[in-house]
């Protein structure tokens, strides 16, 4: 099961798209939902763009609310910088709820930075991120994936 937030361009639902068409997970957008059960489920995925410099606030309130105690768990995030960093916070939250975190993974997402800021080195982020996630992105995200289903 993946739950994910991608609001802005989709980068981080088309990476969630990709799990769930290798592996046929169940998606859950959380834009317009409150909980569901997990019970049956052996791995669960966290996804969201990077809004801010932070995941969506709305997936921590979902993480907060579920029993994830043994659950294995991974987390994947898009942003302008594609850097993992960004998903610390998330992995430190669901390791605090028992969570077993099988890995975490992020990839650059296309964004333009006039919608955001007139900063110049923001401008230039975001003509780095065009295009993005491109198919090496989405090659690297299978790897991941693949790796993790191994691992369970």
């Amino acid at each position: 099961m993946i739950f994910y937030y991608s609001t802005y361009r989709k980068n981080t639902e088309k990476i969630a798209q990709l799990f769930a068409e290798k592996y046929g997970c169940k998606l859950i957008d959380i834009s317009n939902m409150d909980y569901v059960n997990i019970n049956d489920y052996d791995l669960i995925g966290f996804g969201s763009g990077v809004y801010r410099e932070n995941l969506s606030p709305k997936l921590f309130r979902l993480v907060e609310k579920m029993d994830l105690k043994n659950k294995n768990v991974f987390v994947f995030s898009t942003s302008g910088v594609g850097m993992k960093f960004y998903n610390n916070k998330l992995v430190k939250l669901l390791k605090s709820k028992g969570a077993i975190n099988k890995g975490s993974f992020a990839c650059k997402g296309s964004f333009d930075a006039s919608e955001f800021s007139n900063n110049k080195i923001f401008s230039f982020i975001g003509k780095l991120s065009q295009g993005h996630p491109n198919n090496r992105d989405l090659k690297n995200a299978e790897e991941f994936f693949n790796n993790i289903v191994k691992s369970i």
